[in-house]
């Protein structure tokens, strides 16, 4: 038995560093893999124009945050934060390296990489940075919606088919989802909490 480190194959290309692994383990010559991951990014361009130069924070909940990190910054949107609850490197050796990678070659910073992160110091990193997208769970969604921060709930990256070339798209629409629907709302809907406004006392 032998443990093949590779990046997850999520995204297309996470697919092909993920099969050329397998292949160099087993003396197999990949073919026409450089193709097939071209086809992929160009299958989801209406998606990857609207990504491209967003920022994007993972709050962390799914232990997928640097694989999906990774796919992101390839797709052009500058990671600001990547919290994952437990970082075993024996496993994500392979993925940090290629997020690494990844970046420098988009010209894009390399994400800071919180591990069991405080979810209330998250928040008001997320205050203050902004970003154009939180992957956050559930419980933070509607309190980050309400202040106008765009959130996709990182549950749904677990149960929806969004690995190798076949669903690429269903990655995207995902990703893309809540900045599509939130663009099309009227300007007053984009938050739901007033500039300077007081929290209000809970009575006991």
């Amino acid at each position: 038995c032998k443990l093949i480190n590779t990046a997850f194959p999520i995204g297309p290309d996470g697919t092909r560093a993920w099969v050329e692994a397998i292949c160099k383990a087993l003396g197999i010559e990949p073919q026409g893999l450089e193709e097939r991951e071209q086809k992929a990014w160009d299958s989801i361009k209406d998606y990857l124009d609207i990504v491209k130069d967003k920022s994007i924070f993972f709050m962390g909940d799914n232990l997928m945050e640097v694989s999906l990190a990774r796919c992101m910054v390839r797709a052009g949107m500058t990671v600001l934060e990547v919290g994952i609850p437990y970082m075993d490197t024996r496993y994500q050796a392979a993925e940090l390296a290629l997020l690494t990678k990844t970046c420098k070659e988009m010209g894009k910073p390399l994400p800071r990489i919180v591990e069991k992160p405080d979810n209330y110091m998250q928040v008001q990193r997320i205050k203050e940075m902004k970003p154009d997208l939180a992957i956050t769970g559930m419980a933070h969604a509607n309190p980050l919606e309400a202040r106008g921060i765009n959130t996709k709930w990182s549950v749904e990256f677990t149960f929806q088919q969004i690995h190798g070339f076949t669903n690429v798209r269903d990655l995207f629409e995902l990703v893309t989802r809540p900045l599509r629907r939130n663009k099309s709302l009227p300007e007053e809907w984009q938050t739901f909490v007033k500039d300077g406004a007081p929290a209000k006392k809970l009575e006991a």
